[in-house]
């Protein structure tokens, strides 16, 4: 497998990062003669995958019909891509049946599907019908880079919830209000716009009530996800009707039980089913305490201003019981740092799947 054709499939697969969700990232080069002569990627859930986009290509600019397959344009052919093609019919054909009747000499598979419906049949179908399949082994660093694209859909079909990303701005002294209350705007404006950027990736946004009581936020998609519907979930707490979660039907509000919260399992789990593979949490030091004591974080968004706050009362990013040890903190194993506007952003992975 040459490697400089699978990052390419990775590259074109992010293009549509945030667009294409319940399905995956999913991008594919097909190579002949050490060139690439086609490429593709899924752009959105029920338009044509990767695969069909590539193939689609190669027939068309022979000025063949897309309709009309002739095999002989993928004579000596080699066809990469990050993902099993699927074997099953869904609101597209099987991309696993195509390959095969193209009769590529080598088809390079960065992982198998974890998906139940796929989960390795669309490589048995292909090498069946006679196709030269290699799959990444999981433990080299080309496959760790083909996984770390879909996190949140490997999530979803491994372990039935979504993938959980928390994010909070605050002070140097991680403060995200004053003692009175105060907490617009401690970041800058250029990091709040890229954390609308990064809610806007995922499938829902969770907040507390206290949140949208305090500040009443649109907790809308922004920039080019604009006119994508994120799904508002809101925990406990009797609302203002007239607040801007209520703008539309898309917003789900969760009660408390007796004891005053909320089985945040059973949340995700309901989510799930309901084909959410992410969530983007920016609820205040109680929410996000709740996530973490309940060792539901898997990634972790934080903007640093380079101010101080202060003040036993004032409150910090994380709230809930927190950790007795520091040996049982929750430690990240992938840090990322970037200065945003004067902030200073940090992104930590604490789930790796």
């Amino acid at each position: 497998m040459d490697k400089k054709f699978m990052r390419r499939a990775i590259e074109l697969a992010m293009k549509a990062e945030g667009m294409t969700s319940p399905n995956p990232l999913v991008g594919a080069v097909i190579v002949k003669g050490g060139h690439i002569i086609a490429e593709g990627y899924h752009k959105k859930a029920g338009e044509d995958h990767a695969e069909v986009i590539a193939i689609r290509q190669v027939m068309e600019g022979s000025g063949i019909s897309s309709m009309d397959l002739d095999p002989s344009l993928f004579k000596n052919a080699e066809l990469y891509v990050t993902l099993e093609p699927c074997a099953h019919v869904g609101k597209t054909p099987s991309c696993a049946k195509l390959v095969a009747d193209c009769g590529f000499k080598k088809v390079h598979v960065g992982m198998k599907d974890p998906f139940e419906k796929v989960n390795g049949k669309g490589i048995r179908y292909m090498r069946k019908a006679g196709s030269i399949v290699s799959v990444l082994t999981e433990e080299s660093e080309l496959a760790n880079e083909v996984r770390s694209i879909n996190q949140p859909f490997i999530k979803w079909a491994v372990e039935g919830i979504p993938y959980v990303v928390v994010k909070a701005g605050m002070s140097l002294d991680g403060k995200i209000a004053t003692a009175g209350g105060e907490s617009q705007w401690i970041t800058g404006e250029d990091a709040r716009d890229d954390a609308r950027m990064e809610r806007s990736k995922c499938d829902a946004v969770l907040v507390g009530a206290g949140t949208v009581k305090a500040d009443d936020p649109e907790l809308a998609a922004h920039g080019k996800f604009k006119n994508k519907d994120l799904l508002r979930v809101v925990i406990g707490g009797k609302l203002d009707e007239s607040s801007k979660v209520f703008r539309d039907e898309n917003v789900l509000i969760v009660d408390k039980d007796s004891t005053g919260k909320v089985n945040l399992k059973r949340l995700l789990k309901s989510l799930a089913k309901k084909g959410v593979q992410s969530v983007f949490v920016e609820g205040g030091a109680a929410t996000h305490g709740a996530f973490f004591d309940a060792g539901l974080v898997d990634k972790a968004i934080f903007y640093i201003a380079p101010r101080i706050i202060g003040g036993t009362g004032a409150l910090s990013a994380v709230g809930g019981e927190g950790v007795s040890k520091l040996s049982k903190t929750w430690d990240f194993g992938v840090v990322d740092v970037n200065i945003i506007g004067q902030d200073l952003k940090v992104e930590g992975l604490i789930n790796f799947y």
